[in-house]
Parts: structure tokens; sequence; C-alpha cells
């Protein structure tokens, strides 16, 4: 005859066996979302990156006087000896 003692530790056992896999399966879970917040913050991070190498790359052609005279000549402003002919 099995004691009423085993049935209760077989009961305690079987809980914490469950709660144990219970808060194995929540990390699974947490382990996941953070991959994919990791994977989201580093495509951020390569546009972020993207953005700043194009912003160089407009701010070195701003300090270039050709890149300058292009831009005004576009908005139609010419140099004091020329002369502004209209199409």
């Amino acid at each position: 005859m099995e004691r009423p003692i085993y049935r209760f530790l077989h009961v305690a056992f079987a809980l914490g066996l469950a709660h144990a896999l219970f808060l194995l399966a929540q990390e699974g879970v947490r382990a996941h979302q953070l991959a994919q917040r990791e994977a989201r913050l580093r495509a951020e991070l390569r546009q972020a990156e993207a953005r700043v190498a194009e912003l160089k790359a407009l701010l070195s052609a701003a300090q270039d006087p050709a890149h300058l005279e292009a831009l005004a000549r576009r908005l139609g402003m010419v140099r004091r000896e020329e002369i502004l002919k209209r199409r």
C-alpha cells in the first residue's frame, strides 16, 4: 500500500516539473523576441549609417566650388560679366 506522503511528493514533483517547463518555454519566447528586436535594431542601424554616409557626401559636395556653381546656375544665377539669354 502506498503511503499518502508519496502521493503528495509525486504531486509536488509534477507541479514543480510543470512550473520548470513553463519557465523554460517563457525564456524561449523571450529569447525569440530579443532576437527579433536585435535584427530590427541592426536593420535600423544600417539605415542610419547609410543616411550618415549620404549626408557626408552631400556635405563634401556642398563644399566643392564647382558643385555650388552648378547649383547656382540651375537656379538661374549668372556671373556679373555674363549675359542671361532666355530661350
